[in-house]
């Protein structure tokens, strides 16, 4: 029930990502909202850059985590009855966690703060993946009982 509760929670962040402010640019007064990422991942889509890592790290690592964060509150019985499910999905999590939020804080915070400020949209998006990471972790599959340990003396 906890995983499910964390899982669902990091989808709520997620879709909370979209609506809220992601960047606000100081100089001109713009903001930049969640859904705006997708026509520049779809412009990079398009003419990938292969010389700019960053970039396809944080396309990768981004689209990665919509799927995992989308398909994980209805795939507990999946994760519960499959243990290499469950290691797939935890491994790709934290690798996409640690991808996208590195790129992230890279871009980001390494400017000068009179720039630009974060939003609230920036939080939710790295909450979303930290919070669908420890979801999985919640995940446990049960021990059934060794019948042979019972039966020795």
């Amino acid at each position: 029930m906890v995983a499910l509760a964390v899982l669902l929670t990091a989808l709520i962040a997620l879709v909370a990502f979209h609506l809220m402010v992601f960047v606000d640019y100081r100089p001109d007064g713009e903001v930049s909202y969640g859904w705006e990422v997708w026509p520049e991942i779809w412009n990079m889509m398009k003419a990938p850059d292969f010389d700019d890592i960053q970039d396809l790290i944080a396309t990768s690592a981004f689209l990665t985590s919509l799927f995992l964060i989308g398909i994980a509150p209805f795939a507990i019985p999946l994760f519960r009855a499959s243990r290499l499910a469950w290691w797939l999905a935890a491994i790709v999590s934290g690798m996409a966690l640690v991808g996208l939020s590195g790129v992230l804080m890279v871009s980001y915070l390494d400017s000068s703060p009179a720039s630009e400020k974060l939003g609230p949209g920036f939080f939710c998006l790295v909450a979303s993946q930290i919070l669908n990471f420890i979801g999985l972790l919640f995940i446990r599959r049960e021990v059934s009982p060794d019948p042979l340990a019972e039966a020795s003396p």
